[in-house]
């Protein structure tokens, strides 16, 4: 879970915890082309500040935003969502949208165009129950991890609030009684547009269909389909 594994870094940076690995991300690529703003590779602090710096000096009036990313760290994430939402921009996936790019850029966007074979994912967020997250750190750590978990939550549901979107977007499919990971060995799931749509994100457009499996930089990335629920 890559986005777990970047939160659990920045609580080491913080706290001067040893314990956890120093993990470096991989490179992106960020450019402008006419008025899309062009984003590959991982949301990270220094990601989504060269995609602003790329589209201040552009000077272009940036319409939509073409993704390719298999997530990153929450704080970066809500960030890109914000800046999505402010700028009232479409969203195209290319390729691939997993884990923060889902939780975050695609209920920010105004229209959501996915292309043919490209997968969607979620995996979990700062929502998910303390039990998971107090799974991920040393017991000597937990305390410090859950102080960090509730600023995250904090930021996330104030997110969620300003662009009028379930906020259990990211998490419905660890709690819902048909989840599908119940029947398939996956690193995350995807939603039908209907069910994104009673989630307040009406304005999906599948180009073809989705992959439930995609290679990106050397790794496997895969989710499936939940089954329709309502109570949403």
């Amino acid at each position: 879970m890559r986005f777990i594994c970047l939160s659990l870094v920045s609580l080491a940076l913080l706290s001067g915890c040893k314990s956890i690995p120093l993990i470096f991300m991989p490179e992106h690529n960020v450019t402008v082309s006419g008025t899309t703003l062009i984003f590959d590779g991982p949301i990270s602090g220094d990601s989504v500040l060269e995609a602003l710096r790329v589209v201040r000096n552009s000077g272009a009036e940036i319409e939509k935003l073409r993704i390719t990313s298999p997530g990153g760290d929450v704080p970066s994430g809500i960030e890109l969502g914000y800046f999505v939402k402010e700028n009232n921009l479409d969203v195209e996936v290319d390729m691939l949208c997993f884990s923060a790019c889902a939780n975050y850029v695609i209920p920010a966007a105004k229209t959501v165009s996915i292309k043919n074979g490209s997968l969607i994912g979620w995996h979990g967020g700062p929502r998910q129950s303390d039990e998971i997250w107090k799974a991920m750190a040393p017991s000597s750590d937990k305390e410090d991890l859950m102080k960090f978990v509730a600023r995250l939550r904090e930021k996330e549901e104030a997110f969620f609030e300003y662009i009028d979107v379930d906020p259990d977007i990211t998490v419905y499919g660890q709690t819902s009684s048909k989840k599908c990971q119940l029947t398939n060995e996956t690193q995350g799931w995807y939603y039908s547009t209907s069910d994104l749509a009673k989630m307040g994100v009406p304005n999906v457009v599948i180009n073809g269909e989705l992959a439930s499996s995609i290679e990106y930089q050397g790794d496997t990335i895969n989710a499936c389909l939940m089954p329709e629920f309502k109570g949403i």
